[in-house]
């Protein structure tokens, strides 16, 4: 499942402690590791790591965190988007080094900009710096089903796949958030975009985040509700063509998931 972890910060962090934070995602992540700290612009470093499941290109040409041909662009990313295969036809003239998603992400990115999102079918949480423009980006996929949690202390955002990477980060107080005990003991969870420590928080399904020069802004580019809302608009035909969409719909999806560098199974729980 993969698991990434990093930070943008004007504090001196060493490459061992954000090895320290990336090693607390071990079992997200047995095949291979990577973390990688790089200077940024107004005195700002990057941090980037992440613990890989090798699925697609089991090659260390899938080794992250990746950067573009060009450098410009380097990216920790756990996920996997499907239709990466049509997406790279479009993107004939990037340079493809290797054969994972992970690149078609670079080459859309440097294509079409952040809204290159848009494009994407799948799971995904990823962490993108534009080197150029000094901005960080965290996104999630539209259902949120690939978790992603940032801490803001001041002008500085950590992020990781699970709170124990952030809690491996020096100095983060570990301060519990009262607030929202009540809501934990009746849910058994603390619903996003809060989460259990002070000024930790979640990236919400279907959400970007951008921090550049200790200005955090975000959006969401989909939305279930809106989505929902806008379809049902929509002129339905009969009950038998809504059937005979909605297999071809399933047997499209299925048959994205099967493309894979591993052996496949399906879990009859489909949980």
């Amino acid at each position: 499942m993969c698991g990434i972890c990093g930070y943008i910060s004007k504090k001196s962090i060493k490459l061992e402690q954000l090895k320290a934070m990336n090693d607390t995602m071990y079992h997200r992540g047995p095949n291979d590791s990577g973390e990688e700290i790089f200077d940024a612009a107004d005195g700002y470093s990057v941090g980037f790591a992440q613990r890989r499941l090798s699925i697609l290109d089991l090659s260390m040409l899938g080794h992250q965190p990746m950067h573009s041909a060009n450098e410009r662009v380097i990216i920790t990313y756990n996920g996997e988007i499907y239709n990466f295969l049509e997406l790279r036809e479009e993107l004939k003239d990037y340079p493809f080094k290797s054969h994972c998603d992970t690149e078609v992400i670079l080459a859309a990115y440097l294509k079409w900009g952040i809204s290159c999102i848009d494009k994407f079918q799948g799971m995904f949480a990823i962490a993108l710096f534009d080197r150029e423009t000094n901005e960080l980006f965290l996104v999630r996929d539209r259902i949120g089903k690939k978790p992603l949690y940032y801490w803001v202390d001041g002008e500085n955002l950590v992020f990781a796949s699970e709170l124990k990477s952030i809690m491996e980060y020096p100095g983060f107080p570990r301060t519990i958030r009262k607030d929202v005990i009540k809501r934990y003991m009746f849910q058994q969870c603390v619903n996003e975009p809060d989460a259990i420590f002070e000024n930790v928080y979640k990236v919400v399904p279907g959400q970007i985040v951008k921090f550049v020069s200790g200005k955090i802004s975000k959006w969401k580019y989909w939305d279930i509700a809106e989505v929902y809302n806008r379809k049902k608009q929509e002129k339905v035909g009969s009950y038998e063509e809504a059937k005979e969409e909605l297999k071809g719909i399933l047997k499209d999806a299925v048959k994205k998931r099967m493309i894979a560098d591993v052996p496949l199974g399906a879990f009859l729980s489909g949980g």
